[in-house]
């Protein structure tokens, strides 16, 4: 079998084997910003009526670097442009199933301005965060974490 996948021919066969055989999950993106008074960023989404309050983000598009998706949906949604940190959570969810990627970010200067899928953006103190997705508490958890260790 070794030599066998060595053969142009099929490699490309166990490839599309595998395109159309192994299970997918879609891969979701999130940025999260603190600020100096570490408030994080939020956005009021069109799509999500249940929980709407929630990170910057969303799909990743077919072959995209995650870190790139990160700071291109923080992009599209917000108008900023950032520096992207370490990954600070990363989580198995349904509906519909999907893995969700959350990245540490550094805004730059700059205004806001919202995309049409999003209603508002503000600020929140971290004891004061509206209703959100447990993975998107978990990776602001980790962000203020990982700040409170850099300032020591």
């Amino acid at each position: 079998m070794a030599r066998l996948v060595r053969i142009p021919l099929f490699h490309g066969l166990m490839r599309l084997a595998i395109h159309l055989v192994v299970s997918r999950h879609r891969i979701g993106v999130t940025a999260v910003a603190l600020d100096d008074q570490q408030r994080v960023l939020l956005l009021r989404h069109v799509f999500h009526p249940h929980v709407p309050w929630g990170l910057p983000g969303g799909w990743l598009n077919r072959g995209e670097d995650p870190m790139t998706g990160a700071l291109r949906e923080l992009r599209e949604e917000t108008g900023l442009t950032a520096d992207i940190g370490p990954a600070l959570h990363i989580s198995r969810d349904p509906h519909p199933w999907h893995i969700t990627i959350a990245f540490a970010v550094r805004l730059h200067p700059g205004n806001m301005s919202l995309s049409p899928e999003i209603i508002e953006a503000d600020w929140f103190a971290i004891d004061n965060l509206p209703e959100l997705f447990p993975f998107m508490r978990a990776a602001i958890e980790t962000a203020v974490s990982q700040q409170n260790n850099q300032k020591l």
